[in-house]
């Protein structure tokens, strides 16, 4: 830039007449002294006295400003070769915004704050209190560098202060990648909740990217909902999906999965103070409790699920159908609205009956406190505007099947908590009639459950000519409902499994616990030959309850019931169950407390065997079912045998993934293990596990016996119910 060329300063011309003169308009002489002043005998003065010039020296703390200032630009300059190639490049230097001054000694101070909270921020040392308050940005880079890039951006523009211009910069993958991670959900999007308009969903994702290039602002609702579709994408990552090019394995991509759940938070944190959150924001909200379940817990699931409610609420969703919202009670969004309303009640429904702690038996969505009609048995693409309301029988298969299934068994899960509330715990919760009267409920769903749910994908396509990938999903799908019924069914008899062998008037209770415990660990949903993404269904927490539940009670019969001929058979199942809870342990803190807290609780309330008292070796028994006593002359099994038919949804023993061969596995004449040699996915090491936990294994797979009176059992199911199941 060429150099401004000097001027020559220009000077005022001097007053023609004296200050006295001038201030009194009078005509002056304009001599010094002038003769009105002379006249008057004051002071004539031609021009005002110019004050000395003041020198103020300079701010010792400038240089060291100044210093400060071009580490902290050497620092930017960093930045930007970190993640080369991005569509927004990293906050330039703001030295030019902020020169130094000697003006004033505020300004000193006040730039040696700004000059420290910059530093600060490529450190690391910023409160979350100054973050939170301030807008999110968000930007485009490569899904693979988003991992290393900067999370909080500095944004001169958007304030006149420095330190109120820090942004939380959310980074989105480039638009390619973003359609590719897109189609990954659709493709397992039977998986997750089914809450969102799939064909709807590429719009949406175009909407956003176009107004980001245009530098308009854009939708919170929106961002959640691409951000959780990300974060679905990347947590079921296959080695199969490395072919697209967006993650080089599937262990980068679940890596990132916290990182898009912790955007999508910020997003509605940042936001929902200000506005109401969209229906996609809600969407999006359940999509990441979902997942949030695996990873994180039940607690942080319960936070997000509880924001979801309320945003929900605030959109009205829980009157849907009020006289006053007729005029739009035929349009696609109301319909994806019950959706979304209604996923929330069965999910608040089926917590209170299922999960245990300080939540049991309460739930948030009252149907009296609500006037939305359940969604409607139809495809996707019939959701349209002006659609007919007309009721489809729940035999017809759509996309819609398995909500409606799960909504079904939802109500039941809340009449069961109606049932029994609170202040029953003080005469120890349902009576065995009444859990018999559930029970019967239960059978009568399961006998309710569409056929097409007990099909084959082979048998799908042949019957309703289905594509292989949709016979697929819809199979996956029957097994689930089946899983869930079977697990709910077990969970309502467990209190009395634990007094049955005490009182025989429980034994009914007893051996339908134990037989839907032993359902639980047969489906083939673990199957290796099962038309199942393998990633993916060891990530569904609601399946992984159910394991966790059956392995406590086979453990629990295996110890007290040692003479059982089936004493064989049960010791492989329990070996089952600890192995499908030690593959999806890795990356799931659920899964993690469930395995950990099973250690501890039996650690705790197991006593040596020296501690034991000597007693008679017990004789089998059996129970009369026509008196209801217990007959020391038959076995148990021998009159009541488990019930080996294969219901739907089930495949015969020997074609478990873990029993693909036919060996003993617990015959340790057979040399190593064979359960160990049947694939990788046993290939455990002692320092996967605890140490506890793998003698217990060991102990299940050498087949030594291990001392029933060794564990005070009632406070293992005691603690185990209160806390997890």
């Amino acid at each position: 830039m060429p150099k401004e060329q000097s001027q020559p300063p220009k000077f005022r011309q001097k007053p023609v007449s004296c200050t006295f003169c001038r201030t009194r308009k009078l005509r002056c002489s304009r001599t010094a002294p002038c003769s009105n002043c002379i006249s008057r005998g004051i002071t004539c003065d031609l021009e005002p006295p110019h004050p000395p010039p003041v020198i103020v020296p300079e701010s010792s703390g400038n240089s060291e400003i100044i210093e400060r200032l071009h580490r902290l630009e050497s620092l930017l300059l960093a930045q930007k070769e970190e993640v080369p190639g991005t569509n927004a490049q990293c906050p330039e230097s703001s030295e030019s915004h902020y020169q130094s001054t000697s003006s004033s000694q505020f300004q000193d101070v006040d730039m040696g704050s700004d000059v420290t909270h910059l530093e600060n921020t490529y450190t690391g040392k910023i409160h979350s209190t100054v973050i939170l308050r301030n807008h999110i940005v968000i930007r485009i880079c490569p899904a693979q560098q988003i991992a290393k890039a900067q999370k909080y951006v500095h944004q001169p523009e958007s304030s006149p202060t420095l330190s109120s211009g820090l942004s939380r910069c959310i980074w989105l993958p480039q638009l390619e990648e973003a359609k590719i991670l897109l189609e990954k959900f659709i493709r397992v999007a039977h998986y997750f909740p089914h809450v969102t308009h799939i064909p709807h969903l590429p719009s949406i994702l175009g909407r956003v990217y176009a107004n980001l290039s245009l530098q308009q602002e854009v939708q919170p609702g929106h961002v959640i909902l691409i951000l959780s579709i990300i974060a679905a994408a990347t947590h079921s990552w296959a080695p199969s999906d490395g072919v697209n090019g967006v993650f080089s394995s599937p262990s980068e991509a679940n890596e990132q999965v916290s990182l898009w759940i912790n955007a999508a938070e910020d997003v509605l944190e940042a936001t929902s103070r200000r506005r109401k959150i969209s229906i996609e924001g809600v969407q999006g909200m359940i999509l990441v409790g979902f997942m949030a379940a695996h990873i994180d817990g039940l607690h942080r699931y319960r936070v997000l699920f509880a924001n979801a409610l309320v945003l929900a609420r605030d959109l009205g969703l829980h009157r849907i159908d009020h006289p006053h919202n007729s005029g739009k009670a035929n349009t696609s969004q109301a319909e994806i609205e019950r959706r979304v309303w209604w996923y929330l009640c069965a999910s608040d429904w089926a917590m209170a009956a299922r999960v245990g702690g300080v939540g049991e038996g309460i739930y948030s969505c009252h149907p009296r406190q609500m006037i939305t009609k359940k969604p409607l048995n139809i495809n996707d693409e019939e959701v349209l505007d002006g659609m007919s309301r007309h009721e489809r029988p729940l035999s017809l298969l759509t996309s819609m099947s398995y909500t409606l299934q799960r909504i079904r068994l939802a109500e039941l899960s809340r009449n069961i908590v109606d049932r029994s509330p609170l202040m029953m715990a003080h005469t120890g919760g349902l009576s065995h009639d009444a859990v018999m009267d559930i029970d019967t409920e239960l059978q009568s769903l399961i006998n309710e459950v569409p056929g097409f749910y007990s099909m084959t994908a082979p048998m799908l396509m042949e019957t309703y000519g289905l594509t292989q990938t949709r016979a697929a999903d819809i199979a996956f799908q029957g097994k689930v409902v089946y899983f869930l019924l079977y697990s709910q069914r077990c969970k309502i008899h467990l209190p009395y499994f634990i007094r049955s062998a005490e009182d025989s008037a429980y034994y009914s209770s007893r051996m339908i616990c134990l037989k839907h415990a032993r359902l639980l660990i047969r489906s083939n949903i673990w199957s290796e030959n099962a038309d199942i993404d393998n990633v993916v269904q060891n990530k569904l927490t609601e399946l992984l309850v159910g394991v966790f539940l059956a392995c406590a009670v086979l453990l629990m019969e295996a110890f007290v019931s040692p003479l059982s001929p089936q004493h064989h058979e049960k010791r492989e199942e329990i070996f089952r169950s600890f192995k499908i809870m030690e593959i999806a342990k890795q990356g799931s803190e659920t899964t993690s407390n469930f395995v950990d807290s099973l250690i501890h609780i039996l650690r705790k309330n197991q006593t040596s065997a020296s501690d034991c008292v000597p007693s008679k070796q017990q004789e089998p028994f059996a129970y009369n079912g026509s008196k209801g006593e217990r007959d020391p002359q038959i076995h148990p099994y021998e009159e009541t045998p488990f019930d080996n038919t294969i219901p739907p949804g089930y495949d015969i023993y020997d074609n478990l993934r873990f029993l693909e061969t036919t060996e003993d596995p617990f015959n340790v004449n057979n040399g190593p293990n064979p359960i160990a040699r049947s694939g990788e996915h046993l290939n455990f090491t002692p320092e996967d596990i605890s140490s506890y936990w793998t003698d217990f294994t060991h102990n299940f797979e050498e087949g030594v016996e291990i001392d029933p009176k060794s564990f005070d059992w009632d406070s293992v199911f005691m603690e185990l119910d209160s806390s997890f199941i």
